[in-house]
Formats: C-alpha cells, sequence, structure tokens
C-alpha cells in the first residue's frame, strides 16, 4: 500500500540512514529498487548539496516533534527542480524515538497553477476593462479597481448587478444571463448608471463559470466603456455630415488625382456634366483622357505644386461641339494626392465681358461729355461764336479745340469766332500753335478769331516763344472779345451791298 501512494514515503534512523522507502521515493533518488536505499543518507543522494540542511530539520523533528507542509524544492537524479510539500514525524518503538518517517507530495503543477493564478489576477487587477464575477443570484463577488473606477465606487462586492444597469437596459440583462445559461458567449452594449448618475455606456461580454463537473457556479464578464467611443464616433459622423453637406453645396468640379496624374474620384458640378462618363477617366492619368493642351497644363501644375507645395490656379476651356465652356481651377495637395477644384465661370465670363463693353460705351461717352464741356461753344450773337477754354491743353485737346471751333463757326454761319483763354493757366509753344493753327482753319472758314483773357504772365510767354499773332485780334477780357465782335457785326451789317 505505502508503495502505491502518490506521496513519496522514507525512513530513516537516528544516525541519517535510510531504512527504507515506497517507490516513487526510489525513483526521485534515480534507485532502480527500494532495497537500494537501505543505509544511504542523504549525502548520496541527488540532493546532497541540501544533505546538511536535511539532517538538522531530522535531529528538530526528533528532538521537538513533527515539521508538516514545508514547501521547499528538489533537484532529481535528472537535475531538473520540482517542488515539494514536505512533512516529517518521529519515528517511535515503545515510546522511544529511534528516527523519524518522512513524506512529501510533488506540488510543482500546484505552484505553477498558483503562480498562473497570480499572473491572472495581476493582469485582471490592472486591466483597463471592467471585469467582474457574479453568483447565480448575479449578485457580484469579485469587481477589478477598473469596474470600480468606472462606475464611480470604492467597491462593488455584494452588489446586484441590476441595481447598476440603467432601467431601460434590464431586458438587456435578462437577455444576457439567458443566453450565457444555455452554454453561449454574448456581447452586448448596455449601459449602467454611475454614482454621480451619469450614464457609461459599455460593450459588455459575459460567460458561465462552471465547477470541475461542469455546474454552473456563476457570471464572468468583461466591461469596456465605450462612451467616449461613442460621442467621438457621433461627432466623426456629424462632421462627415457637415463635409458632405458642404461638398454637396460646393459648386465646383473635384478631381482627385495621384501625384503622377492618374484620376481616383471624382464629384461633379450640379451640372452633372463630364467631359466622358466617369468609367473612362477612373483609374486612368490624364494624359490617356484629356485634351493634350489641357492635360499638358493639368501635368505641369501638378509638377509645380509638388516643387512648390502652393496652391496652383489655371483657366482652361472646354469645347463641347455645339459650345465652349471656361472653367478656373484650383489645385492643392491632399496628403500624397492632388485635389483639383474646377468651376464653370462661362456665364460669368460673359456677364464680365457685357459688363466691360458696357463700361466702354459708358467711358466713350463720358469722354465725349467731357470733351463738349471742356471746350464748349456758344453762339452770343448771329454770326458771333464764343469758346471759353479752362485748364491744361495737351496735343489730344488742342485737336478737340480745333475740332469744336470748325463745326460751330460751320454750323452758325459765324464771321467772329471769340477764343477766351482767362481759364488757361500755362500757355507754351504748343498750345500757342495749337491755337494759331485754329484761327487759320476759322479764317479758312470765312471767320475772324478772337483771342481774349490774356493774362501778363500769358502775354510774356508768347513774347518769348515768339508766338505769331498777326491774323489774330486780342482783348484783355472776354467782355472786350464780344463787345469787339459786336460791333464789329453791326458794321459789317450796315455796308451797301455791291451793284453790278
Amino acid at each position: 500500500m505505502i508503495d502505491n501512494l502518490p506521496q513519496a514515503v522514507f525512513w530513516k534512523d537516528r544516525e541519517g540512514r535510510f531504512l527504507g522507502c515506497n517507490r516513487h521515493f526510489a525513483a526521485d533518488g534515480g534507485l532502480q529498487t527500494v532495497e537500494e536505499i537501505v543505509g544511504r543518507t542523504d549525502f548520496d543522494m541527488p540532493w546532497r548539496d541540501r544533505a546538511t540542511e536535511y539532517r538538522a530539520d531530522d535531529q528538530m523533528v526528533m528532538e521537538h516533534g513533527p515539521k508538516l507542509n514545508v514547501e521547499e524544492p528538489l533537484r532529481q537524479s535528472d537535475g531538473s527542480v520540482i517542488w515539494l510539500r514536505t512533512g516529517k514525524i518521529p519515528l517511535r518503538d515503545d515510546g522511544d524515538v529511534i528516527g523519524i518517517i518522512g513524506f512529501y507530495e510533488d506540488v510543482t503543477a500546484l505552484k505553477r497553477q498558483e503562480e498562473e493564478l497570480r499572473t491572472f489576477k495581476l493582469l485582471v487587477e490592472n486591466a483597463p476593462d471592467g471585469i467582474a464575477i457574479a453568483d447565480l443570484n448575479l449578485i457580484i463577488t469579485y469587481a477589478n479597481p477598473a469596474l470600480c473606477s468606472m462606475l464611480g465606487h470604492e467597491t462593488l462586492v455584494g452588489t446586484s448587478v441590476a441595481e447598476l444597469i440603467y432601467t431601460p437596459d434590464l431586458d438587456k440583462l435578462a437577455k444576457i444571463a439567458e443566453h450565457v445559461t444555455q452554454g453561449q458567449t454574448l456581447r452586448e452594449t448596455v449601459r449602467y448608471v454611475r454614482s454621480d448618475g451619469a450614464l457609461v455606456t459599455v460593450q459588455a461580454s459575459a460567460l458561465a463559470l462552471r465547477d470541475r463537473y461542469g455546474n454552473m457556479t456563476g457570471y464572468a464578464s468583461l466591461n469596456r466603456d465605450i462612451t467616449e467611443q461613442l460621442v467621438a464616433e457621433e461627432e466623426l459622423r456629424a462632421s462627415e455630415r457637415r463635409n458632405r453637406a458642404l461638398l454637396e453645396a460646393m459648386p465646383d468640379l473635384m478631381f482627385l488625382l495621384s501625384n503622377d496624374g492618374v484620376f481616383l474620384d471624382y464629384k461633379t458640378d450640379r451640372s452633372g456634366t463630364l467631359i466622358v462618363p466617369p468609367e473612362v477617366f477612373l483609374g486612368r492619368r490624364v494624359s490617356d483622357v484629356l485634351p493634350p493642351a489641357l492635360s499638358e497644363q493639368v501635368l505641369y501644375h501638378i509638377e509645380q505644386l509638388r516643387r512648390t507645395g502652393e496652391m496652383q490656379s489655371y483657366s482652361y476651356q472646354i469645347d463641347f461641339g455645339d459650345h465652349l465652356e471656361e472653367y478656373e481651377a484650383r489645385m492643392v495637395a491632399s496628403n500624397d494626392d492632388v485635389l483639383v477644384l474646377a468651376r464653370n465661370v462661362t456665364e460669368q465670363r460673359r456677364i464680365e465681358r457685357e459688363r466691360e463693353a458696357m463700361q466702354e460705351q459708358v467711358i466713350a461717352a463720358q469722354q465725349a461729355a467731357l470733351r463738349e464741356l471742356s471746350t464748349p461753344l456758344m453762339p452770343i450773337a448771329d454770326g458771333v461764336v464764343a469758346m471759353p477754354l479752362i485748364g491744361a491743353i495737351d496735343s489730344s485737346r488742342a485737336q478737340q479745340v480745333m475740332e469744336t471751333l470748325l463745326y460751330g463757326v460751320a454750323e452758325h454761319h459765324a464771321q467772329v469766332a471769340i477764343i477766351d483763354i482767362t481759364g488757361v493757366k500755362v500757355v507754351d509753344t504748343q498750345v500757342a500753335g495749337a491755337l494759331m493753327r485754329a484761327a487759320q482753319a476759322a479764317r479758312m472758314l470765312g471767320a475772324q478769331v478772337i483771342l481774349t483773357g490774356i493774362s501778363p504772365e500769358i502775354a510774356q510767354t508768347l513774347v518769348h516763344i515768339g508766338a505769331e499773332l498777326r491774323e489774330v485780334i486780342t482783348k484783355a477780357t472776354l467782355q472786350e472779345g464780344i463787345d469787339y465782335a459786336l460791333k464789329r457785326r453791326m458794321l459789317t451789317a450796315r455796308q451797301p451791298v455791291a451793284r453790278a
């Protein structure tokens, strides 16, 4: 019976010599038979390095009594080390201690399990997810620090799971318990109520705990807090909705290209018009799809964008056969790709051209009005017209003065034309020459030119530059010029008509 015990058993005399053992002990000592142990000591065994320690233990047991359930390592004959749980009691004969009886069992596997259990417990205690164990009545018997912190409690032991679940989610708790009882592992999203009343949304996984006979003893659950994740996901979805709305609201064509010019994606503008269908250009290079000139333009700006990193802007036209469409494009980097936004500006350009044409017409009309205002010609009496000049006179205005004067003389059949330069501050050779040419042209139409408003400064300038005024009558003021013209007209009117 001793030979078949799972424990190793041995006995020694008072001097530490082995008197016998069972087969288990003999095998651990590297012996073929139990008889080989008789007469040996610990110094003859593979564990001889601890023989002195064992001899002292034997003496202690013989003198003071049993020493039980001591865990210690044992080096086996093959050099491996196992853990033993040992015991020694005095060996007596008629009440006298004649030696010791020792026994031990291999607890290496148990030690390993305990170590694994400690490691597992360390992992559970420091896990970021909430872990709990509950009995069959869903009363928590264990909760790790993460779950306690998640729900704002110092401890959850003794708390019913139902007390922690948000009331609308209690049906989910019942569903989880039902599935787990049936041997299924279920993952469900549930909401807990924190100690401060706030809700915590978790992704809960539950499984059944069973004993060695398969009987269910409770529940284990892993709870991952996804509250912030759900908030972030909702914010992301909201951001995606806003971005999509913005994209849909933008009136631009959009094309996503690789940095070597391959079409990756697109979005049409409101017209939905494309040169070719998407299946024709997606996945192909711009040089295979676009007209050569536009293709070269796009590839050039892609290269410039890659080289400088700065946004590229350019314009282009597309011939749709029966009409021409104009576009403005902006090209920017999008991570490692290229984003092109193209806006149809055909109508805008047409409006701009019409506006420019209208502006040119307005400017021309304004210039004509200004010319009339800057060179006014006024009839004073029959046969007498006057042109008061104000401001500077350049070559363009000098030509205008002559044209207006000649047109007025011809229109009003004037015999006298008064040019008043009171408002002209500067008279140089160019101005004097213009005035003389105007006077000569008027005389060719039969009108006498009277120059009025000559100031002392202008008189000195005319003399200094040698202006020839012999064919021009000069008067100091416009009033004197008008008086002279009227008197001359009256004299002309009184002269008798010559008879044949």
